[in-house]
């Protein structure tokens, strides 16, 4: 034809990497298997811990899925999907996050079987929804209500979320359902803002203690200060506490520049910058004032007068913590010294420092405010008190879903076993392609137990085959004993979870498994050396 444009039109950019259909979705069940498999040998009492090593050379040593998963360098798209997974089950339950990620992990694998066999990737998703909205009704048949006020039950609920991570989580336990209780409000428990934990280097994990009150790991910024201050009257600051140059605030800036031609010049120049901060001071104490805390330093000079006023100071306290005193004693945060009001002081009746000459904590007891507590957890050592950290927030966190919600399921995987037999049943009455599904939906829920007793050491498969057959026979709550290699009763072994742990994992694990079956082409921009510039080491760069 007559004008006809003969030159091929580019439409993609040549230099980017084209993966379609099947080959993009093995691709991506290949990278979300391999972020599943870095946290599965973790599962479990029995499972192994991780050690992280960062560019600092900073050592994490944990076997929780979620630090894990953050705390490695991820970088394929449905790998950190994957990893969304962890952070989500974390957000939303508190625990069950290495759980979730196999789960996620094993939906993948499964999918990628049927999509051999010929099964649409649509059809798959299909069935999977179909699945997991059968288990969620399933499981609410088999939870099992309970009161807020059972301490014997939330007790073995805070033991399951830490075996495995510490092996005193039996003396924990009860410091983390007393707090739990101690913050609940109309069946309502904010781990994040009314319970702080706290950690210290050189006792035992058994000396861990609850105290009703704001701890914080800071000390007076002179010891000459008052270690004791009864009925305290604390203000809050944001900025130093120094000299307040003319016509600048603290924690201001001045580019103004003072010319000295003289020594009494230069002597009444110091004599203003000291009248200056007494004044601040003195407007302190008249109010009342006899605790001051600041997130900035207070300055040797200001240090001694607040020593004559008898006001003890304390400086360099994180944002947090700070927010943490003002909610339980009601003091306002005030940005500059000389707008504190006598309304703006806080309330307690008592604030003392306690501890060792190289790791004192300040205790901040009889609060007038909201119900706070904290938990001071001691270990021998700085990777004991990190894990006991981290193995106390989840426990507080399954107490609190406990306390809220009023439900439990049994644990050492009776649960997936169960809805795993059920789920088999319910997808011989399904027509079509999408039984296939439900099916396999089915068999990757078997991977929880299935590893669980795997890490243990014991013979998975004839373990799996006797669970099978004791909850055919109706023993719904059967599980593993990881300890013994037998089966037995979850509610009587006092290995029990909170139901929101399951429906979470459910829905996480299902919601990123469809979402990255639904891709079938991938781009992907090639890497290109770019030349450094001066001074700087080569770098690769994505270029799109």
């Amino acid at each position: 034809m007559a004008g006809q444009i003969t030159q091929p039109m580019v439409v993609i950019d040549p230099s980017k990497e084209r993966t379609q259909k099947k080959d993009a979705i093995y691709l991506n069940i290949n990278a979300a298997m391999a972020v599943a498999n870095t946290v599965k040998s973790t599962f479990g009492p029995s499972g192994m811990d991780k050690m992280l090593v960062d560019a600092a050379g900073d050592i994490t040593i944990t076997n929780d899925g979620e630090t894990i998963l953050r705390k490695i360098d991820v970088e394929h798209p449905s790998a950190k999907t994957i990893v969304a997974v962890a952070s989500t089950q974390e957000k939303e339950a508190g625990d069950g996050t290495t759980a979730a990620v196999m789960f996620a992990g094993e939906l993948l694998k499964e999918a990628g079987k049927l999509v051999e066999q010929g099964v649409h990737p649509t059809t798959i998703r299909a069935g999977y929804k179909l699945a997991e909205g059968k288990s969620q009704e399933i499981l609410r048949e088999l939870a099992t209500n309970v009161a807020k006020d059972n301490a014997e039950i939330l007790q073995n609920i805070a033991s399951t979320a830490m075996v495995g991570k510490v092996q005193e989580g039996s003396a924990l336990a009860p410091l983390c359902v007393q707090a739990a209780q101690a913050v609940e409000e109309n069946g309502i428990v904010d781990v994040a803002n009314d319970i702080l934990i706290k950690t210290s280097v050189g006792k035992r994990i058994e000396d861990s203690e609850l105290i009703t009150g704001i701890v914080i790991d800071k000390s007076r910024v002179n010891s000459v200060m008052p270690k004791r201050v009864e009925n305290a009257r604390i203000a809050l600051l944001t900025s130093s506490i120094e000299y307040r140059k003319f016509g600048v605030m603290p924690g201001g800036k001045s580019k103004d520049k003072v010319k000295i031609s003289s020594p009494d010049q230069m002597q009444g120049f110091y004599d203003g910058e000291e009248t200056s901060i007494k004044s601040d001071i003195d407007t302190l104490y008249n109010i009342g004032t006899n605790v001051v805390f600041t997130t900035k330093s207070i300055t040797e000079f200001s240090q001694g007068y607040l020593i004559k006023r008898g006001i003890l100071g304390v400086a360099r306290l994180r944002d947090g913590d700070l927010e943490a005193i003002s909610r339980a004693t009601g003091a306002n945060i005030i940005s500059n010294i000389v707008d504190v009001e006598e309304s703006d002081l806080g309330t307690a009746g008592r604030i003392e420092e306690k501890g060792g000459e190289d790791e004192e904590l300040m205790y901040i007891t009889g609060c007038t405010g909201p119900h706070t507590v904290s938990i001071i957890a001691h270990g021998s050592t700085v990777h004991v008190v990190n894990t006991v950290e981290g193995a106390l927030n989840d426990a507080l966190r399954v107490v609190a879903d406990t306390i809220t919600d009023g439900e439990i399921t049994a644990g050492g995987g009776a649960c997936e076993i169960e809805l795993s037999l059920r789920l088999k049943t319910y997808a011989a009455t399904i027509g079509g392609k999408e039984q296939l599904a439900v099916n396999a939906f089915a068999d990757a829920l078997e991977t929880i137990p299935y590893t669980l007793v795997d890490n243990a050491g014991f013979d998975a498969d004839n373990l799996l085959t006797a669970l099978k057959s004791k909850h055919i026979e109706g023993g719904i709550s059967s599980g593993i004993n990881v300890y013994s290699g037998e089966v037995v009763d979850m509610h009587e072994q006092g290995i029990i979870e909170p139901l929101r742990v399951k429906t979470q994992l459910l829905k996480s694990a299902t919601d990123a498994a469809t979402m990255i079956l639904k891709i079938d082409d991938i781009f992907a921009a090639t890497r290109k050396e770019m030349a450094p510039g001066p001074g700087q080491a080569p770098h690769d760069y994505d270029r799109f």
